[in-house]
C-alpha cells in the first residue's frame, strides 16, 4: 500500500499544507520523497496553489556567465536568477541543457513554463574563414517545482534569431534565420497539449528578426528594417498588414498593459507602440552603467531596466504615471550579462 503524502494526515489535508511551501524551498522539498516529488511536478500542484491563494509573481532573469576551466579556457553557459515582487533573490534557474547558445528565444507557457527555443552556436574549431554556426531546433521547458529543464519536442526548422510570442497558450516562431544564414520564410507553432510543432505560413519579409507580442488575441509581427506589420489571426488563420508609419532596428522589447516598450538602436531614448492606436511615443531614459544597452522587462507591472552588464542594480519606472521619466533604482542586482527577462506565477 503507497504511504501518505504527510503521516497522520489525509492527502487532500497534505497537499493543502504542501501547496504553501515557498518557491524557494521547492528545490530542498522535491528531493524528500519521490510522492512529493511526484506531487510538485503535477498539474494539479499547480490547481491546488492557486486553490489555496499561493500563487505569486515571481520575475525570472536568464544570463550569460562563463566558467575558467582547468585548462585555462572560458566556458560560457546560460542560467536563471529568480526574484520575488519585492526584488529578494529567491533562488536559482540552473543552466539551460546543450552548448551555449545565442539568438534563442524565451516565452512562458500556462503562465509557469519558461520555454528556451533555438538559437546557435559557433564552431572556429573548422572554420576556413570566421565561424561556422549552427542553428538549433531544439526546445526546453523549466519547471519549477522541481527546479529543473526538459527536453519537449524539437522544431521542424532549426532556426536562430526569430520573431516569438505566446497567443491563446500557443506558442509561434516565426521566421528567423538558418546555420547558412539564409532568411527563413517559415513559421511554426506549438501546441503543449500535444508536444507538437506544426509548419504554418507567413509573409515573406527577408528582413533581420524583428519581434513578435499577443494583442486581442492575435499575433503581431514587427519585422526590422520594415514599417509594416504583420497580423496573424488564430481564428480564420489569415495575415493581413499594418502601415505602423515607423522602420524599427529593435534589440529589446517588453509588452506591459498592452503597449510595447523598445530600444532601438538608432533612437534615443525608451519607444511605447500603442497597437491600439498604432501611436509612438518615447520615454527618457538615464545612460547605461559602462555605457552598455538596457535590457527591458517588466516588475509588478512596471518597466525594468537591467544593464546589459552584469553587477549593475536595476531601475524601474511605471511609465502610466505623471512622473514616468523618474526611474528609481532597485536593490535587484543580476550577477550575469545579456539578461533575458520573464514572468512566471506559481
Amino acid at each position: 500500500m503507497e504511504s501518505s503524502l504527510i503521516p497522520g494526515l489525509t492527502d487532500d489535508v497534505a497537499e493543502l499544507c504542501l501547496s504553501r511551501i515557498p518557491y524557494s524551498c521547492f528545490q530542498i522539498v522535491s528531493q524528500v520523497c519521490r510522492r512529493w516529488r511526484t506531487f510538485l511536478r503535477s498539474e494539479h500542484f499547480s490547481a491546488v496553489r492557486k486553490l489555496t491563494g499561493s500563487v505569486d509573481e515571481f520575475m525570472c532573469v536568464l544570463m550569460e556567465s562563463q566558467l575558467d576551466r582547468r585548462d585555462g579556457r572560458f566556458v560560457k553557459y546560460l542560467f536563471g536568477e529568480v526574484f520575488d515582487r519585492s526584488g529578494n533573490n529567491v533562488g536559482l534557474i540552473p543552466p539551460v541543457p546543450g552548448p551555449f547558445m545565442s539568438g534563442f528565444g524565451v516565452a512562458v507557457l500556462h503562465g509557469s513554463k519558461i520555454v528556451f527555443i533555438g538559437g546557435y552556436t559557433r564552431d572556429e574549431r573548422f572554420a576556413i574563414k570566421g565561424t561556422t554556426i549552427y542553428a538549433s531546433a531544439n526546445v526546453y521547458e523549466f519547471d519549477p517545482p522541481t527546479n529543473s529543464w526538459r527536453k519537449l519536442a524539437c522544431m521542424n526548422v532549426p532556426r536562430h534569431n526569430f520573431a516569438f510570442a505566446v497567443v491563446n497558450g500557443l506558442l509561434y516562431v516565426i521566421r528567423g534565420f538558418s546555420s547558412y544564414g539564409d532568411s527563413l520564410i517559415s513559421s511554426e507553432v506549438y501546441d503543449p497539449e500535444t508536444n507538437q510543432w506544426s509548419l504554418m505560413d507567413c509573409p515573406n519579409r527577408p528582413v533581420w528578426r524583428g519581434f513578435a507580442f499577443s494583442f486581442n488575441s492575435k499575433l503581431f509581427v514587427v519585422s526590422n528594417e520594415s514599417r509594416l506589420i504583420d497580423i496573424y489571426d488564430p481564428k480564420t488563420e489569415t495575415w493581413e498588414e499594418l502601415d505602423s508609419g515607423q522602420s524599427l532596428s529593435v534589440y529589446s522589447y517588453t509588452v506591459i498593459r498592452n503597449k510595447v516598450y523598445f530600444f532601438d538602436r538608432k533612437l534615443p531614448g525608451l519607444g511605447v507602440f500603442d497597437p491600439e492606436e498604432n501611436s509612438w511615443s518615447s520615454v527618457c531614459v538615464p545612460r547605461s552603467p559602462g555605457g552598455y544597452w538596457f535590457r527591458l522587462g517588466e516588475w509588478n507591472n512596471k518597466v525594468i531596466l537591467i544593464a546589459r552588464l552584469g553587477g549593475c542594480k536595476a531601475l524601474t519606472g511605471d511609465l502610466d504615471k505623471e512622473n514616468a521619466s523618474k526611474w528609481r533604482a532597485t536593490h535587484i542586482k543580476p550577477s550575469g550579462s545579456n539578461a533575458t527577462v520573464v514572468l512566471i506565477n506559481f
